[in-house]
């Protein structure tokens, strides 16, 4: 598929690229329509016949611009519902692999169980993609990558290439293989939620029939037939009307080129778009598919990528409970002229993290450069009324603006084993 911007540059290299483009094939089909009107306007002379030939021109002219347009839309339907079943059958097939490796064991004894399962699963989910495409795609080459399937016993290996089908085997022997394992208990979700991801490689394979039914369905060939007789007539037609109603010569060659270019440009991209998967500069990147597949099945395998991240509720940035998107305190400080606050809010804004950070490269930069800074928290009820009571009780008041992104005081709790303990503080409840 050709990437393209149509901002900046995009006229002065893109309206001159020939990969994907039908300009050449309009080309071939136009000029010697142009040739033609040129010959008559110079040679043939037809007074008589030119006012018939207009009216017939006119009628002609539209059926056929509606049936190009009519091929052209369903032509587009036809290339967005291929792309939109791949990306489903992707989103579902993913959705599976995901549930499947959250759903496993976290029991130190059963390790090697799960670490089988999981390895096996991501080898069979690739061997299923590239399956699927293989089945959709009319591809000169069909070799695409796969993660490695050494291990896998070769008898196997030798049915599922021989298979008629391979999709199909490959989806029983998911479904055989997280039934096992759930009997093995390496799967501890419960057969409700566990039949969740069967639904899903159900969904994929029913996307997968779909797609297979744009590859094997071409557009209906009486109406291909039609257009493209309709369109071979229509060019002789125009360039007899052109040589007796456009003088000169070389205008009437001009207006003949560019009509009969745009009917063959919108004849040719119905062909190009009709059929997205396949090896065409205009098709579906499959192998770049294939590969982005595989790559996001090892990230899954990734022990840091199933471990849950840690959370301290003291870390920095968490200063504040965040109960709606709140200013931007952190980059500018807060005017003290427009906004009543104190010298405590101005310190606090300083310390506090960003809200938002332009990638996320940026905050752990920033999680780094807080990590040696003790967090800054808000004082209790019990200490803002003893400040409150040595310093004045205008001090801590502050404008309706400068409340914004701010948090609510805490809530203080009795230590749950008695209320002797030390008193804790929390943040409130949503």
């Amino acid at each position: 598929m050709i990437d393209y911007e149509l901002g900046g540059w995009f006229f002065c290299g893109g309206l001159i690229k020939c990969q994907g483009s039908v300009f050449p094939k309009t080309l071939i089909c136009a000029l010697p329509c142009t040739v033609l009107a040129i010959l008559l306007e110079l040679y043939w002379e037809a007074e008589e016949w030119s006012q018939l030939l207009w009216t017939v021109w006119s009628g002609y002219s539209f059926v056929l611009s509606f049936l190009v347009v009519f091929r052209n839309n369903q032509a587009y339907s036809r290339f967005w519902e291929g792309v939109t079943l791949m990306n489903k059958m992707r989103g579902e097939w993913f959705n599976v692999c995901t549930s499947l490796l959250a759903f496993c064991s976290a029991e130190p004894e059963k390790t090697e169980q799960v670490v089988l399962f999981q390895e096996l699963l991501v080898r069979l989910m690739s061997l299923l993609h590239c399956s699927a495409l293989q089945l959709v795609c009319k591809l000169k080459d069909k070799r695409l990558e796969l993660i490695d399937v050494y291990g896998v016993d070769v008898s196997s290996l030798h049915h599922i290439r021989d298979a008629s089908n391979r999709c199909d085997v490959l989806c029983l022997w998911l479904t055989r293989l997280v039934l096992e394992n759930h009997l093995k208990q390496v799967l501890v979700a419960p057969a409700p939620i566990l039949s969740r991801s069967f639904q899903d490689l159900g969904r994929g394979r029913v996307n997968l029939a779909d797609l297979v039914k744009i590859r094997d369905i071409p557009f209906p060939f009486p109406y291909a037939q039609l257009i493209a007789s309709m369109l071979a007539v229509h060019s002789i037609i125009t360039s007899m009307i052109t040589s007796q109603f456009v003088h000169p010569w070389y205008s009437a060659g001009c207006v003949t080129f560019i009509t009969m270019s745009g009917f063959w440009a919108l004849f040719y991209i119905c062909a190009e778009i009709d059929h997205p998967f396949g090896d065409d500069p205009n098709d579906l990147p499959l192998t770049d598919l294939q590969h982005d597949w595989n790559v996001r099945l090892l990230e899954l395998l990734d022990p840091k990528s199933q471990r849950v991240p840690a959370f301290t509720v003291h870390a920095h940035g968490m200063h504040a409970a965040r109960f709606s998107i709140t200013s931007y305190l952190a980059k500018s400080e807060m005017d003290l002229k427009s906004r009543r606050t104190t010298a405590r809010d101005v310190a606090h804004a300083r310390h506090a993290s960003p809200d938002i950070f332009d990638s996320l490269d940026d905050l752990i930069t920033h999680h780094q450069s807080m990590a040696g800074v003790p967090p800054m928290l808000r004082p209790t009820p019990s200490q803002q009324s003893v400040k409150a009571e040595a310093s004045g009780p205008n001090e801590e008041e502050l404008g309706e603006e400068s409340q914004i992104g701010t948090m609510r005081e805490f809530r203080v709790t009795e230590w749950p084993l008695g209320p002797a303990m030390e008193r804790l503080e929390t943040y409130p409840s949503l």
